[in-house]
């Protein structure tokens, strides 16, 4: 029998060990080095051979999660498009990527750079929800803070729903933005 012509890669050790501990301690951010390791399959030898230490991995998997929520957010969002709409691009383009989302808010991560990072994304946020406030879909006197961890919060929660299975994928972004600018009531028929 031949091999396949395009043989799907195996996953490094290395991103085996990125992808274990960025769900696991997206989840549980007091888990252990030793926990990375077996939720991974590798040994603890392996895992610091690629990594010297717990911060040395908060570091690396912070500036990957900064990175692929970067790109997600630039891919979709269009300026000549509403706020409101803005809103919703955003969140189909960031709630598949919410175990990345959830790791950079709940991280204590000790590295300047990638708090400074973290802290522009959080701004660009703050910069949309301007928009909505001046586009009127967000009240004006709710605090842009308040509304920016709402936000986080939404995010986190479309994506534990969709990976639990008790939203389909195709609504967690529509459910999200109706909660932020409508709130849970009856939606109203035109």
């Amino acid at each position: 029998m031949r091999p396949a012509l395009n043989p799907s890669p195996r996953p490094t050790a290395r991103d085996a060990i990125i992808d274990a501990a960025i769900r696991l301690w997206s989840r549980n951010p007091g888990a252990t080095f030793s926990e990375v390791a077996l939720h991974a399959g590798v040994g603890r030898a392996t895992l610091h051979r690629h990594f010297r230490n717990r911060d040395d991995l908060l570091t690396v998997l912070a500036e990957i999660c900064i990175e692929e929520t970067n790109e997600a957010v630039a891919t979709a969002i269009d300026r000549s498009a509403s706020a409101s709409r803005q809103l919703q691009r955003m969140f189909e383009a960031v709630i598949p990527l919410g175990d990345r989302y959830s790791f950079l808010y709940r991280a204590e991560i000790g590295d300047e750079h990638t708090t400074a990072e973290y802290r522009r994304q959080l701004d660009r946020v703050g910069t949309l929800v301007g928009e909505l406030k001046a586009e009127g879909a967000v009240a004006a006197d709710v605090p842009t803070a308040w509304v920016v961890a709402q936000i986080d919060q939404l995010i986190w929660t479309a994506w534990n729903e969709v990976a639990s299975g008790r939203v389909a994928a195709a609504d967690a972004a529509y459910l999200a933005t109706r909660t932020l600018l409508h709130g849970l009531g009856k939606e109203e028929q035109p």
